[in-house]
């Protein structure tokens, strides 16, 4: 379980990056930060995820879906 842990907060720290390292998150949508962590982590499970923790705690994306 501690590794399943160590692992979903990676995902959490890259979705977070996109935020904290000023990296512009109008720049990018939500489904290239999920598919950037997909290509990063080489699993469906972290596009999954990534998916879900944007959304639920919408950390960084101060936009909807789409730029503006």
């Amino acid at each position: 379980m501690s590794k399943m842990k160590d692992y979903m907060m990676d995902i959490e720290e890259f979705c977070d990056g996109y935020y904290y390292r000023g990296l512009g998150l109008k720049d990018f949508t939500i489904d290239e930060v999920v598919e950037d962590a997909g290509m990063h982590f080489k699993t469906d499970i972290a596009k999954t995820y990534a998916r879900q923790y944007i959304m639920e705690n919408q950390i960084v994306f101060h936009l909807d879906q789409g730029n503006e």
